[in-house]
């Protein structure tokens, strides 16, 4: 695998756990281009796609397009993301109502409707509607403790979708870029467009769930499978030929357009919901995906910092930190009363408290949940590879 991947992967958790400190707090920053970026840090999730995107192609670009064992690889991606995923969702379900307030999710039958539809990774495709018609009156999305896993049904279903397109993406990758790039686009468009065409609804409130379905995403995860094909390219063929000076000013270049994106994104996101507003969101993805490539291929500069132990060692623990930083807010919030005001010293405060706890819960999760059932799933294909 590419070290600089781990470091951006770390980078990535870091940057989602930040954002929510900053939305629970509120805080000001200036209210400038420091606090357009950390309104923006969201977009980590974004790039989690692109690295999926990256990372789970790179093994058909490396076979000359052949996907190879498609069981071996529903297999391996279970064993990453179920357990810790299920061993979170079992805590965070029994501690609903002490950090929210709202009964427990046993107690109705929309509750379990709704801890199914989180089993079955449906939980961002679950109508609210549904789970409120059966008694069930919290928040959907992670029993209101965990937001963030509405991406994990985004990820799931490209889990599913990569085995039917990857060798046709081989084939034609340019064009498969831009198909996905425009089915991302007219899908962004139309669900702008339908809630105001189905109802008297705003955009602005029936919207949202729309825009973040998977078909959303395409063009994400087609940049991170075209980053790939790059590396794998470059690589092989030796077409990098810049010295190492000139590719660190080219790294620095892209990480300031980068911030600069993000930036920009940040500054919009207190507008209404727009068709402009979406393509700020696809813009960083695109460069991160540059950005990744370029990691993958001579890491050096500001990327250099990406193949360091202490970044792949986040990196590592990135998925415990993703699962996990969420309910530790609302600890800091609800119990140590950490959000006195809306203000800076308040987001600071939570940094200290929530950062050091979710990379402790990371490595905890890495090492007694993740790490065992990566070594199952890879004893299992060595099983089913020997004769």
């Amino acid at each position: 695998m590419v070290p600089a991947i781990d470091g951006l992967r770390g980078l990535a958790a870091l940057l989602v756990a930040i954002f929510h400190c900053w939305v629970f707090t509120d805080a000001p920053l200036g209210g400038g281009d420091l606090r357009a970026l950390v309104a923006a840090f969201g977009r980590g999730v974004d790039f989690f796609f692109v690295i999926s995107g990256f990372v789970l192609f790179l093994p058909v670009v490396r076979h000359g397009g052949v996907f190879g064992d498609v069981r071996a690889y529903l297999v391996r991606r279970i064993a990453r993301i179920v357990p810790a995923y299920y061993a979170s969702l079992l805590i965070q379900a029994f501690t609903v109502r002490w950090l929210t307030g709202f009964p427990l999710p046993f107690t109705t039958l929309g509750g379990w409707i709704v801890i199914v539809a989180h089993l079955l990774f449906l939980q961002h495709e679950l109508p609210a509607s549904l789970a409120r018609a059966a008694g069930f009156w919290g928040n959907v999305m992670g029993f209101g403790v965990n937001g963030v896993v509405w991406s994990l049904s985004v990820e799931a279903l490209f889990y599913l979708t990569l085995p039917l397109v990857a060798a046709a993406f081989f084939r034609r990758p340019l064009r498969a870029v831009v198909l996905a790039v425009v089915a991302s686009v007219v899908w962004r468009a139309l669900a702008l467009t339908a809630p105001a065409l189905l109802s008297s609804t705003s955009n602005a409130a029936a919207a949202p769930r729309l825009l973040d379905q998977f078909p959303a995403y395409l063009g994400h995860f087609a940049f991170g499978m075209a980053a790939a094909m790059t590396y794998v390219r470059v690589v092989r063929e030796r077409l990098w030929r810049l010295p190492a000076p000139a590719t660190a000013v080219l790294a620095t270049l892209l990480c300031g357009v980068l911030a600069w994106s993000l930036v920009v994104h940040g500054h919009g996101m207190g507008r209404s919901l727009t068709m402009a507003r979406q393509l700020q969101e696809i813009a960083p993805a695109l460069v991160f995906a540059l950005l990744l490539a370029l990691a993958a291929i001579a890491p050096v500069g500001p990327l250099a910092l990406l193949a360091r132990g202490a970044m792949r060692w986040l990196g590592d623990v990135s998925y415990g930190v993703f699962l996990w930083h969420q309910p530790l807010i609302l600890v800091a919030r609800r119990h140590l009363h950490v959000v006195r005001d809306k203000g800076d010293a308040s987001f600071v405060l939570m940094l200290l408290l929530v950062i050091p706890a979710s990379l402790l819960l990371g490595w905890l999760s890495r090492r007694y949940v993740e790490e065992p059932a990566i070594a199952w799933a890879r004893r299992w294909s060595e099983r089913r590879r020997t004769p």
